[in-house]
Formats: structure tokens, C-alpha cells, sequence
């Protein structure tokens, strides 16, 4: 597979988006599960998640693409003595069975054209007790608008090939939205109460998978992620910001304000 049809996350081209946040927050979840282990990153891409996991106390990070110069990339960006690049595809991977702990695949499954093949190499390659992170966008939202994308699932298409190939499967999801915070004056990151004020469709699914038990207090892993860089872009929108600009001349003329932007009181 030639480089120019793969799908890649640079981080430092994206701390202003929200994409940003999905992909890190991710990882930021598969890390609970990494410290001491021996963990595959499958198709690691740009090599900034293999590092976070490294970071976060494995033993050993495998970090595998199929694009030898993005791994060369990732090596010269992303260096931690705990991980070793390796230059294989994910239907193919170039390890010994029943060797890993924890084998991560984020955003991976949807760009394979043989989603069974990559489930069994990953099944190989874990051991007996290990544990499989995997994610993929749910198709009934994104609607298969991703050209690089060459099957995407729903949530009943997902958990029906995982549970195919392991017998434990447990599924978070992922959605995006706006956020406000309150925080103390020194407070930056805490742990509070979480409130979802309108429900909608998951835009991404994560499984955790084994072929044994499943760790206990995995209802516990919720994580919010928040970007106020992102939201700033947003309000610096040229239209917005014309928008916002008239908004007092059309609430000055009886209704009309009222109608547009507030149809319930």
C-alpha cells in the first residue's frame, strides 16, 4: 500500500481541532491498561500514541506501520527507549505468537480490506490472557464520507466480528460536542461530576477484547477531553463572527430575533 492513500494524524498540525482530542483522548484511555505490559501499537502512524504509552509505564512498545518513512518519522519525533519501530502491515504482523499483553489498534480496522485476517494475526500475537484495544467510527454517522476508509461498521457490525475472534468484548463510545467547565482558580484537570445535556449518536466505538476475564471497573474509564483552542477557532469563523455582529440589530426588530435564535422558551 502506497503511503499517499494512508491516513495519518500530525499532531502539531492539529491542536486547534477537535480531532486532536479524539485521537489522544483514545490513547489516553488505552494507557490505563498498558503499565508493565508488553504492548503491540498497531499501524502507530506518526508514533505520538506509542510514546504516550511508553510514558505511561510499558514494559515494551512495539510500534508497527507499513509505511517505512513514517516510522522513520516517528523514531527521529517520538524516541523512547521503550519502544522499537517495525516496518510490517497489520494483516500481516511480523511477530511470534502469544507474545503480547496488550495489542492497541486505533482507527485501524475501517482502512483493511480483510478485517478477519487482521483479527486473527492480532489474536495470534496476544497471549493467552491478553487484552486487544480497538476503535473504529460508526458508520451510521459518519456516513462512509471518508475516502480513505474501505468498510466502516455499526455498533452491531463491530461487536459481531470482535465476538468472532474473542470471547470478552466491552465497549465504550465516543462522541464529541462543546464543553463548559468550571474550575477553581488553580484548577486545571479534576475529577467531578460529568454532565451530558443532550444525548447523541457515538461517532466512534472502542472495544476492549480477551480471549479471558475482563479487568474489573471498566464502567469507571470515562474520560472527557476539552480544547479550548478548538472552540476559538470556531467562534473566529469570518461568518460567525458577521453573524455575531448583527445579532443586536435582529432582536431589535420586533420577532424576528426570538423566532431565529430562540424557538423555545
Amino acid at each position: 500500500m502506497d503511503s499517499i492513500f494512508i491516513e495519518r494524524l500530525v499532531l502539531e498540525d492539529t491542536k486547534n481541532n477537535i480531532i486532536y482530542n479524539e485521537h489522544l483522548i483514545r490513547y489516553e484511555l488505552a494507557k490505563r491498561f498498558a503499565a508493565g505490559k508488553r504492548v503491540l501499537d498497531i499501524a502507530c502512524g506518526s508514533g505520538y500514541g506509542a510514546k504516550i504509552l511508553a510514558e505511561a509505564g510499558a514494559a515494551e512498545i512495539i510500534a508497527a506501520d507499513i509505511d517505512k518513512k513514517t516510522l522513520e518519522l516517528a523514531a527521529k519525533n517520538y524516541f523512547h527507549p521503550s519502544i522499537k519501530y517495525l516496518n510490517c502491515g497489520a494483516e500481516k504482523i511480523e511477530l511470534e505468537d502469544k507474545t503480547m499483553d496488550l495489542a492497541v489498534s486505533l482507527e485501524t480496522i475501517e482502512h483493511l480490506p480483510n478485517q478477519d485476517l487482521f483479527l486473527t494475526e492480532l489474536r495470534r500475537v496476544l497471549k493467552d490472557n491478553g487484552l486487544a484495544i480497538i476503535s473504529t467510527p460508526n458508520r451510521e454517522v459518519s456516513k462512509n464520507k471518508n475516502p480513505f476508509h474501505i468498510k466502516e461498521l455499526n455498533k452491531e457490525e463491530f461487536l459481531a466480528i470482535l465476538n468472532k475472534y474473542f470471547s470478552q468484548v466491552y465497549l465504550w463510545e465516543q462522541t464529541n460536542g462543546i464543553a463548559t467547565v468550571i474550575a477553581g482558580q488553580n484548577e486545571t484537570t479534576g475529577q467531578g461530576l460529568i454532565s451530558i445535556s443532550a444525548k447523541h449518536p457515538p461517532e466512534y466505538f472502542i472495544a476492549l477484547c480477551s480471549s479471558s476475564e475482563l479487568p474489573a471497573g471498566l464502567e469507571k474509564n470515562m474520560i472527557v477531553s476539552v480544547n479550548p483552542a478548538a472552540l476559538a477557532v470556531i467562534r473566529n469563523n469570518p461568518i460567525l463572527k458577521l453573524a455575531d455582529k448583527f445579532y443586536p440589530y435582529l432582536v431589535k426588530v420586533s420577532g424576528i430575533g426570538r423566532q431565529l435564535f430562540f424557538t423555545k422558551k
